[in-house]
């Protein structure tokens, strides 16, 4: 097993201003950063997010090496943000205009448009995370009463059991691959991640109720269309949002052994 061999970062500095070499992890390694920032790195490049209640030793990795991380990021056009309350750490791509220009070759984790559906179950689950926040219970819930949410926002003549079924079914499907709903020991029921408010563009609880009303009033609001009956992306006649992904063929990809750590 390799030892895990920690130097202080900011003391390795060289006159240069380059890192110097620590002891190599394998042969031919030229890398500079001990085994457990590395790791972090990987963790969060392979994202959706970091999860400091599910590994305390990544997590006060995070703490002690922000600097030198974000550093390591940049160099990649990825920003780190870091919830210290919720103990959740995500790496998003830098806006490409901000560098003067609208290529896309800079973004490394591609944003994906949701669709209607994905949109609302979403920002429901938003409102009911605070909730359980606020009374300090679990944040769970089932699928009937995701099935019930996205029901409330579509008229009854507009229903199709079936169709609508199979549309919330594979929705719940993408929320579980980002991780931001968990499972639990109970068929249909699911735990609300704590990483969902970084997953959303709205720094106050009232933009998402807001956000919610104005999908409700939007035209031919009461149909599951678009994304949410072909599987294609959401043709934007819906004020939908977009959800940061995770770096290619690397969605859904998370090692059960990752979330004890490495050894």
């Amino acid at each position: 097993m390799i030892e895990d061999i920690e130097p202080d970062v900011s003391e390795a500095e060289s006159s240069s201003g380059r890192l110097a070499n620590a002891a190599a992890l394998y042969d031919g390694d030229t890398g500079l950063l001990p085994l457990r920032v590395r790791q972090v790195l990987v963790r969060l490049l392979k994202g959706p997010y970091l999860d400091g209640g599910r590994d305390e030793r990544l997590w006060t990795t995070l703490l002690d090496s922000q600097d030198v991380l974000r550093s390591r990021l940049s160099e990649l056009f990825l920003s780190l943000h870091v919830d210290h309350a919720r103990k959740i750490a995500v790496v998003r791509p830098v806006d490409p205009e901000l560098l003067g220009t609208a290529s896309r070759s800079t973004i490394l984790r591609q944003q994906r448009a949701l669709s209607r559906v994905e949109t609302i179950l979403l920002l429901r689950l938003r409102l009911l995370l605070d909730r359980h926040t606020t009374a300090q219970t679990e944040p769970t819930v089932t699928l009937e009463e995701l099935s019930d949410v996205v029901a409330h926002y579509q008229p009854s003549d507009q229903r199709d059991a079936l169709r609508d079924a199979d549309t919330i079914s594979r929705a719940v499907q993408k929320l579980q691959a980002r991780r931001l709903l968990l499972p639990t020991p109970l068929d249909d029921v699911y735990l609300i991640s704590n990483a969902l408010p970084l997953a959303l563009p709205f720094e106050n609880i009232g933009d998402v109720a807001r956000h919610l009303e104005a999908l409700a009033e939007a035209p031919d609001a009461g149909t599951l269309d678009g994304a949410d009956a072909g599987g294609e992306d959401d043709d934007g006649a819906h004020p939908t949002l977009d959800l940061d992904g995770v770096v290619p063929g690397q969605e859904g990809d998370e090692d059960p052994a990752d979330e004890e750590g490495i050894e």
